[in-house]
Formats: C-alpha cells, sequence, structure tokens
C-alpha cells in the first residue's frame, strides 16, 4: 500500500517538475526572441519548411519567404498593402473545408449511391 502511495507522490512530483522546468525555458526564449528594432507581424506556412512572412523593420514592412536553408526578400510593402482579411476570408480563400460541409456531402453521395 505504501509503494502506491509512495508512486502517486514521486509521478506527481515529477509531473510539477517538468512544468516548472518548461515555465522557465518559456521565458528564457522569449526574451531571446524580443527585438528593439524588428518585428514579425505574420507568418503562414505554404509547405513543408516553407514559410511566407511580414517582418517590420522600423516603418518597413517586407515580405520574405522562408524555407529551410534559406530566407529570400520578396518584396517591400507599404502599409497601405496590408489589409487585414476575415476568419472567412481566410478559409474560404485556402480551400479548407468545414467539417461539417464535409459530413453533409459525404452524407448525400452515400444515399445517391445507395
Amino acid at each position: 500500500m505504501w509503494k502506491a502511495i509512495a508512486a502517486f507522490f514521486l509521478a506527481a512530483l515529477i509531473i510539477y517538475l517538468s512544468y516548472v522546468c518548461s515555465k522557465l525555458l518559456n521565458k528564457g526564449l522569449n526574451r531571446s526572441s524580443s527585438s528593439r528594432y524588428m518585428r514579425l507581424l505574420d507568418q503562414i506556412t505554404v509547405g513543408q519548411d516553407r514559410h511566407l512572412a511580414v517582418v517590420q523593420i522600423g516603418d518597413r514592412y517586407l515580405l520574405v519567404g522562408i524555407t529551410a536553408g534559406q530566407i529570400n526578400l520578396l518584396a517591400e510593402m507599404q502599409d497601405e498593402d496590408l489589409l487585414p482579411i476575415s476568419p472567412e476570408e481566410s478559409s474560404a480563400s485556402s480551400g479548407a473545408a468545414d467539417f461539417k460541409d464535409l459530413l453533409e456531402r459525404l452524407g448525400k453521395y452515400t444515399k445517391r449511391g445507395r
């Protein structure tokens, strides 16, 4: 009985210590990624290890392509070029289908097939 209780407390201690360590590591990472002169405004994944990012450096906005091996400047943009996209527009333009829509289409397909 005592072994089971000791094992439970040991497991709880290990989980708590891993939580504390992850919090400390996260604080260190946040400090190292902050910059006084530039900021990452937005980023989108376009493929495996391929991203497009908008970076602000002072009053300049740069569109950069990021791959595993390099970073390329694609365009310099103006402030008026940056227009927020609503979540509805973004999912519709990316071709991502709603799960409910997929189920409804699947239901219609299986009813026709019978």
